[in-house]
């Protein structure tokens, strides 16, 4: 187990500054960022239903 108070991996603002650096890369390379508004899915219902079962499936 961790010793309390000692940081394990990257802090809250490293995580961001990374995240900033990945963004402004993928901008600079010319693609842009989609807004997708609330409530649309990215599940393609012309596939079909496909339901993940986590967990140890019970045998018949």
């Amino acid at each position: 187990m961790a010793a309390k108070g000692k940081q394990v991996g990257p802090t809250t603002q490293e995580l961001r500054e990374n995240l900033q650096e990945d963004v402004d890369a993928f901008l600079a390379s010319g693609k842009k960022i989609q807004h997708i508004p609330n409530g649309v899915s990215g599940v393609d219902a012309s596939k079909g239903n496909k339901n993940i079962a986590i967990g140890q499936s019970k045998k018949r």
